[in-house]
């Protein structure tokens, strides 16, 4: 099958709904472009490089064979060049980035990718073929090589560390320049780091009427990196297979291409391949409709899987989630200024509100990290007085008309659309790339939904994209004006339980439906499976009943077990190595009962630890997956950590869930679901495969026999505002097991 988990029927019916979306899109008149952020890592991933860490040993190594593979297989022609990519407090250096760049038009910026490194091995180049190289490189440019000088360190001035040349285009001509002359010596003194030579000229140095562009080479770690200055499109595509030439004629390869990338420019697609805490990000070549979104999603996936890089992270004990960064959905227009967002004030007001009204588009797709102090926290999880403040906003926005102040219009929601603490790039709907002036790349008219992570399946996580767009099409012709709704503690104690965004779900879908888009809410089953994974079940019956007035015949049902959501809170500040930090409580978790008859609830009850659940009725008129009428939630502490809210606190698990006969009180099914496994024993390692994952993840649902038969005390609890539907154990006394 080409595009599990769908069949090639299913796929060519998603592909008429992604026609449906895009003659919506185009009937709105607005022209919307998406792109994505997908995250990979090994599949055997070792070390904090695959954990939190940003950088590690082997991430630029995978990375650089992720880029080359991807261009053999689907975009010959293309270059990489390794630049600069996010520069965060604290971190000493800017992250890397590696560019895989092309030409609209066809024509070849790079013919022999085995040219360029893509690899970490120590390579054997020396200075001397640098400056040879270099050297070759302006004569091709018809410059002349004594412009060259020699690069030393200021604390070791006689080594000679690398060569540059100054190097700039005129847009009709290359010019360099006699920096000899100025600095009255042929060696330049370079600013102390350890950062390529082409970032640590003393430009600062030199005269105002000097050329500061140029070009360096040096040696790193045994091979030859080439520093490629600022310059304009056109230029670079011209310098490029000029370089090329130079190397071959040298017979040079594993040489690194670095150095500056020229300006966004349409003519010069860009895929992104960055370092970032855990994983590969991925920036995605903007597309102009879902479709090739689509396949430029399948071409990375293809390449990913080449070099033994996958979209899934497999637990201990047999979890199976995301890489644990985002794969978030990015849109905007063909260029800056042509951003929908900016073409129509009304439209993101309107996006920011069906968000808000719809919680399983936060919440459904998200990582298992969540809430408040997540990577993408909801406007409502904020502040207390964001939806009251953003109402007023929104209404400014749609007053504006067209040409209009960008600056303004970003400012509207800068302050607003970001986390507790300020961030404006942590927020489930960012502006951060809308008009911001503060950012490099921040005038770009994007916006991005942060909510997404990776899915281990190409097709599912596409699917997802799909149907944001669908959302953002129906959107464009019908703006959404409701006033916000004021979930409050409904917000987590509905929309963490599976069957309650499944019904959210289904309300969006169906809204879809109203506006000309078909699509088939079966098709997020996948998705929402991996979500919310099936732990266990009990498979019941009501006994028949012969005497009395009505008299009954047996019925079946099914008491369901599933994975649910749960946030973790921000905890205060602690001393860490001379500064401060702050944590999350993770010792938390949440798991759904549903069931499938609302009559079997009459009959029976679900216990766990010896207190009783509480099912709630799902929304009436809806869709409900595999029967479901009623779902109750089970809040509990999975295990201890310290520091966490209320240490007081004991471990819940493994939890005795039993279903109890309302007319005999005693037990007649029962299962205990554990944490980690039914032994308490450590993993040696991670689980080697998705098989494994499994057997592991199966075994912490444990038949429980013991207590069958058994009779039970029913207490009465209370359920508060904040938790209606769900029990959370921490209220209450630990009950013996």
């Amino acid at each position: 099958m080409k595009h599990p988990p769908y069949t090639a029927s299913a796929w060519n019916q998603i592909q008429r709904c992604a026609a449906e979306v895009e003659a919506v899109m185009t009937q709105s008149g607005l022209a919307v472009t998406m792109g994505g952020e997908p995250t990979f890592i090994p599949l055997r991933p070792e070390g904090s490089e695959w954990q939190t860490a940003a950088l590690g040993p082997t991430k630029l190594g995978y990375a650089r064979q992720f880029a080359r593979r991807l261009a053999e297989l689907h975009f010959p022609g293309s270059v990489l060049l390794e630049t600069s990519g996010k520069h965060y407090p604290g971190e000493p250096l800017p992250r890397w980035t590696l560019l895989l760049q092309r030409r609209l038009d066809g024509i070849a910026l790079w013919k022999d990718p085995t040219l360029l490194k893509a690899d970490l091995k120590p390579g054997r180049h020396t200075a001397a073929q640098g400056k040879s190289l270099l050297e070759a490189i302006f004569r091709a440019l018809e410059l002349d090589p004594k412009a060259l000088l020699s690069c030393a360190e200021e604390s070791t001035p006689d080594a000679v560390v690398g060569f540059v040349g100054p190097l700039d285009h005129t847009g009709e001509k290359w010019v360099s320049d006699d920096w000899a002359a100025v600095l009255k010596r042929r060696t330049v003194s370079l600013i102390p780091g350890d950062s390529l030579l082409g970032l640590r000229l003393p430009l600062g140095r030199l005269p105002e009427d000097t050329l500061k562009r140029a070009m360096t080479v040096e040696v790193r770690e045994g091979s030859l990196a080439l520093f490629i200055p600022p310059l304009t499109t056109a230029a670079y595509q011209t310098l490029l297979p000029l370089i090329e030439r130079c190397l071959v004629a040298a017979k040079l390869r594993d040489v690194v291409l670095a150095g500056y990338a020229p300006p966004i420019d349409g003519a010069l697609p860009t895929i992104g391949f960055a370092s970032d805490p855990g994983v590969i990000e991925i920036n995605l070549t903007p597309c102009a409709t879902w479709e090739g979104y689509d396949r430029q999603l399948e071409q990375l996936f293809e390449a990913a899987h080449d070099v033994g890089l996958c979209a899934r992270k497999l637990g201990f004990n047999g979890r199976v989630s995301g890489t644990g960064g985002g794969a978030h959905l990015v849109f905007g227009g063909p260029v800056g200024l042509d951003s929908p967002f900016f073409a129509r004030p009304g439209f993101l007001p309107s996006v920011i509100r069906y968000f808000q009204h719809h919680p399983a588009l936060s919440y459904a797709f998200t990582g298992q990290y969540l809430g408040p102090s997540s990577q993408a926290p909801r406007i409502d999880e904020s502040t207390y007085e964001a939806l009251y403040e953003l109402e007023i906003a929104c209404a400014g926005a749609e007053q504006f008309g067209s040409p209009y102040n960008y600056a303004l219009f970003d400012l509207l929601f800068r302050d607003l659309l970001m986390d507790r603490s300020g961030n404006t790039h942590r927020a489930e709907i960012s502006v951060d790339k809308l008009w911001n002036p503060f950012a490099g790349n921040g005038r770009l008219g994007l916006v991005e939904f942060r909510a997404f992570e990776s899915n281990p399946s190409r097709a599912a996580q596409s699917l997802t994209a799909l149907l944001v767009r669908a959302v953002l099409a129906r959107l464009a012709v019908d703006p959404f004006r409701h006033p916000f709704v004021r979930w409050a503690g409904e917000l987590h104690d509905r929309f963490f339980l599976p069957s309650f965004v499944w019904s959210d779900l289904a309300a969006v879908v169906d809204d879809l439906k109203a506006h000309g888009i078909g699509f088939d809410l079966a098709w997020l089953e996948p998705l929402f499976d991996f979500r919310f994974p099936k732990l266990g079940q009990f498979a019941l019956a009501i006994p028949e009943k012969k005497e009395g007035p009505t008299p009954s015949p047996a019925m079946e049902f099914t008491v369901e077990f599933r994975q649910a959501l749960e946030a973790w809170p921000l905890l205060g500040e602690s001393p860490n190595a001379g500064t401060v930090a702050r944590s999350v409580d993770a010792s938390m978790d949440r798991i759904e009962a549903s069931v499938t008859s609302a009559h079997a609830l009459e009959n029976g009850l679900l216990l766990v630890n010896g207190y009783p659940c509480e099912f709630r009725a799902l929304p009436a008129g809806l869709p409900r997956r595999a029967g479901v009428c009623a779902a109750a939630g089970i809040r509990f502490r999975a295990f201890y950590l310290t520091p966490a809210l209320h240490p007081h606190v004991p471990v819940h698990a493994p939890l005795l869930i039993e279903w109890v006969d309302r007319a005999t009180l005693t037990v007649v099914a029962a299962a205990r679901w554990h944490v980690w496994n039914p032994r308490s024993e450590p993993y040696n390692d991670r689980p080697a495969d998705e098989v494994e994952a499994a057997s592991r993840q199966a075994e912490r649902w444990e038949p429980w026999p013991h207590t069958l038969g058994q009779a039970r005390y029913i207490p009465k609890i209370d359920f508060p505002p904040e938790g209606r539907h769900t029990l959370d154990l921490r209220r209450y006394s630990a009950q013996a097991r």
